[in-house]
């Protein structure tokens, strides 16, 4: 008897209201996906001498401290620009937690233990309900 592994990976379009979804082989979104990072804001100098000690260079890396709490958002051909007005942004800037904003300004959240995907969603889908005239969704309610 042999045993196969078959890995399939389901990419689901971050929009809102879309229910897109597509399969593929490798865990690459698709070519003509849009994929938003929430560490795409974070600008780092050039990284220091090896000289600096292991502990320095892994906190100033891309891989570092500063990314914990990173999430991305995959948005299908029909929606590239769904967030263009609320980027996601999450930060560790001292290595306590993660803090959680957006683009637009708002500041949302800054601690340990959440996730920091659903608290920049729950923002995200009360902006899009006032902007539209709803009423914002109850916490845990998804916007449809």
């Amino acid at each position: 008897m042999s045993v196969e592994v078959l890995r399939t990976y389901r990419f689901r379009c971050d929009e809102v209201q879309c229910a897109t979804s597509v399969l593929s082989d490798t865990n690459e979104a698709p070519s003509d996906w849009t994929k938003v990072s929430s560490i795409a804001h974070q600008a780092y100098g050039p990284l220091p001498s090896v000289k600096s000690g292991r502990a320095r260079l892994h906190a100033m890396s891309a891989d570092g401290v500063r990314t914990v709490g990173r999430f991305w958002l995959h948005l299908c051909p029909a929606h590239p620009d769904a967030v263009a007005e609320h980027l996601p942004q999450t930060d560790n800037p001292g290595g306590q937690g993660v803090t959680v904003s957006c683009s637009c300004g708002a500041w949302l959240a800054s601690s340990a233990g959440f996730d920091a995907k659903s608290v920049w969603l729950r923002h995200f889908e009360t902006s899009l309900a006032s902007t539209q005239g709803q009423t914002p969704p109850i916490e845990g309610d998804r916007v449809t």
